[in-house]
């Protein structure tokens, strides 16, 4: 169903070259073992055990976030950016310009991502990664993944994407040096960052699911581990040593914008 080429993969724990063990199992130099899902056939690259660049509080962190965003997706799912017809994911498809093959980290629980489903060059070929299992089958070669521990090798791919997801990282800087890392010396990585003023007024109303979701420990609400702003987010390229060689800003209102960042190694 997911026709993704071994040899595109590696460790995401150890970065080792992978073998396969089985049909159904891969494994590393350390032992490591990665399983195939035996009812859709994606492979799950998400560490059994902690992930290494993560404490145990953030690992719990980590879990409970992704538990959330479950029960978001499940109740509330339009208000998701991968899931339905909205101008800010066709704003961000334009931008991207995808060729060759592209990886979506963080594609969402939905059978393809908005901004890809609208904008598709029907000559590229789509990848995507997400914590979620979510929906099958995909409309793209789907692998479950982590975004700091991307199970793929250096200089996989043309483009790499992602739509709003780095807010839920617990270790930004390592989710856009993978981003980096996969994406070929003249490829790009485009990051669209949601930014959201703290002074901006809160709901009158919050559903009663949400009013019961806890915030895990270090993050700042139930769903993003931290909110940047746009500033913030550009230091941060530059100490990981990012070149951004472009930048769209598309306003919302007076407390929240789309920042479109397309970064280079």
């Amino acid at each position: 169903m997911y026709t993704i080429p071994i040899e595109f993969f590696q460790s995401p724990v150890s970065h080792k070259p992978l073998t396969l063990k089985s049909e159904n199992i891969l494994v590393d130099e350390d032992g490591n073992e990665f399983k195939k899902n035996a009812e859709f056939g994606f492979w799950n690259f998400i560490p059994s055990q902690r992930a290494p660049i993560y404490n145990e509080t953030q690992w719990n962190s980590f879990k409970q976030l992704i538990d959330n965003f479950v029960i978001s997706y499940n109740k509330h799912p339009e208000v998701n950016v991968s899931y339905a017809e909205r101008q800010d994911a066709f704003d961000f498809g334009d931008f991207c310009k995808y060729y060759g093959n592209v990886l979506d980290i963080g594609c969402g629980p939905h059978k393809t991502p908005s901004y890809i489903k609208f904008r598709k060059n029907p000559d590229a070929t789509y990848y995507g990664i997400d914590v979620l299992e979510g929906e099958h089958p995909k409309d793209l070669n789907f692998a479950q993944a982590m975004g700091e521990h991307l199970p793929f090798k250096d200089n996989t791919f043309d483009v790499t994407i992602s739509g709003t997801s780095l807010l839920h990282f617990v270790d930004i800087k390592q989710g856009i040096l993978e981003g980096l890392r996969v994406v070929k010396p003249d490829g790009y990585f485009c990051i669209w960052l949601g930014v959201k003023s703290k002074d901006a007024p809160k709901p009158k109303e919050s559903p009663e699911w949400y009013s019961k979701l806890e915030t895990p420990e270090g993050a700042e609400n139930p769903f993003h581990y931290k909110r940047w702003t746009s500033e913030e987010f550009e230091n941060i390229f530059k100490e990981v040593g990012a070149k951004l060689i472009e930048k769209e800003v598309h306003k919302i209102d007076e407390w929240r914008e789309n920042v479109f960042f397309k970064l280079k190694k």
